[in-house]
């Protein structure tokens, strides 16, 4: 496999993903497992697969990764940028899903919930901060979890407003 095939089918997993997650946030098995563990949990694994594999060949790197130079210099490595793309995959996955159940359980409208998604898609911590502007907005609350959820008395399989 080349870097770029492994960066095109890292890609098309999120992106299939960030679809089901788009049109189905309320749903258990996408937004909680799917999107939340399951395709998260893949894409780390060929991180650390890529990851450990560049380290057991090269060593550490030389460069001092606390500057731009040098981190230019070590992502000059196509593999390890596609990796490290894979790793922003990982993470705004994570708070994709998570801003989706969040959003359900909350009962923030769906055009909101979306923009949301397709920012923290394209743009990661762009679309975190509209789903907590949008959150404080129609809620006034700002905390991760409420004490007033309604999530144990969701019906099986999905996420309760």
């Amino acid at each position: 496999m080349t870097p770029q095939a492994f960066f095109q089918v890292t890609n098309t997993l999120a992106l299939v993903a960030w679809i089901l997650l788009v049109l189905a946030p309320g749903r258990k098995v996408v937004a909680g497992l799917l999107c939340a563990i399951v395709v998260p949990g893949l894409l780390s694994l060929a991180y650390v697969a890529v990851i450990g594999w560049k380290l057991a060949a090269n060593g550490f790197p030389g460069e001092d990764v606390t500057t731009l130079a040098g981190l230019r210099k070590i992502f000059g490595d196509d593999w390890v940028l596609a990796a490290a793309w894979t790793h922003y995959l990982v993470f705004d996955m994570v708070v994709g899903a998570w801003i989706a159940r969040d959003s359900v359980r909350l009962g923030i409208p769906w055009w909101l919930r979306t923009v949301a998604l397709a920012l923290t898609f394209l743009a990661g911590p762009t679309g975190f901060l509209a789903h907590i502007i949008g959150r404080w907005a129609l809620r006034r609350t700002a905390g991760a979890d409420d004490a007033n959820a309604a999530m144990d008395r969701a019906k099986p399989g999905t996420y309760s407003v």
